[in-house]
């Protein structure tokens, strides 16, 4: 489905490139003006380093786009259950960012998969009293009656869905009605042409979309022509580096929170081909070693 994700994503580019259109044009028209988008911004050390790291992130974020939603989510490895302190921790975390952000602004929380359903719930009601916008992938997401009881369980919106690959897997979570946010990624679940049919299915279901997006500016290009013309999308999200990271001639901008409506044609940008060619230092270490094992030496997820 990656491999058919990048034909579909460069035929759209082309087709709208001919025509002279952006993309979404082609797929039925915008349906708004701008895309909201969220940053990546936490608590993840309660020490004082880590206090004012995390100060001076938000800081930048907040002069520099003007973000009023932030994701984050609790850290390290997670085994089936914790004891009190360290799930205290995570919870005085969370609401140490509303206290700071306000209640003007969305808080989301990524548990990457890595909870049990108990400790998922557990961890979501500690959590309630300074609102998440949502939290996403408490559990695993190949058992939706499991997704389903933590969804009845939490009074907030659960979403998942950035590794379900076709709209077959979504179909099953849809008829669950396991979820309130679905997330595909449009470079894994088949292309811009798929993550349009997947938002079509979840708008039966009054499912809305947050497509996933953490690989690169190419990325959050497609996904915001289909983000444009998808009536029941949500909120984009994106990392620092896809708004371009230099490898485009011009790098999204976010004001306010939000990304004009692309007007160029295509996906509505242009690479920058000598930078895309650049070699990639092979002494930045990958994600992996510790991160993959608890103390035991059992597989644990990042």
């Amino acid at each position: 489905m990656s491999a058919l994700a990048g034909i579909d994503q460069a035929l759209w580019d082309i087709s709208g490139k001919h025509y002279g259109v952006p993309s979404y044009n082609l797929m039925g028209g915008a349906t708004r003006d701008k895309i909201r988008t969220y940053a990546h911004w936490g608590i993840d050390d309660l020490s004082e380093d880590g206090l004012e790291k995390a100060r001076e992130r938000l800081d930048w974020l907040q002069k520099s786009g003007g973000y009023t939603a932030f994701k984050s989510g609790p850290s390290g490895k997670w085994r089936a259950h914790e004891p009190p302190s360290k799930i205290d921790e995570f919870v005085k975390a969370a609401y140490t960012m509303r206290e700071w952000v306000g209640d003007d602004v969305d808080l989301y929380f990524d548990f990457h998969g890595k909870m049990t359903p108990a400790l998922a719930i557990e961890i979501c009601n500690e959590i309630k009293g300074m609102r998440p916008g949502f939290v996403e992938e408490p559990i695993p997401q190949e058992n939706q009656d499991a997704l389903k009881v933590v969804s009845e369980a939490v009074s907030f919106p659960i979403a998942t869905g950035e590794r379900l690959l076709s709209r077959w897997e979504f179909r099953e979570i849809f008829e669950a009605n396991a979820v309130a946010i679905i997330q595909p990624d449009v470079s894994h679940c088949g292309g811009m042409s798929e993550l349009r049919k997947i938002g079509s299915m979840a708008e039966a279901y009054y499912i809305h979309t947050a497509p996933h997006c953490a690989i690169g500016p190419v990325a959050l290009s497609a996904c915001l022509q289909v983000d444009a013309c998808t009536p029941n999308f949500f909120i984009q999200e994106q990392v620092d580096a896809g708004l371009g990271n230099g490898l485009l001639q011009n790098d999204w901008v976010v004001k306010n929170g939000y990304i004009n409506l692309p007007t160029g044609p295509g996906l509505g940008i242009e690479i920058d081909e000598e930078a895309a060619c650049r070699n990639i230092d092979p002494s930045v270490d990958e994600l992996g070693g510790e991160l993959w094992l608890h103390e035991d030496g059992s597989v644990a997820d990042w």
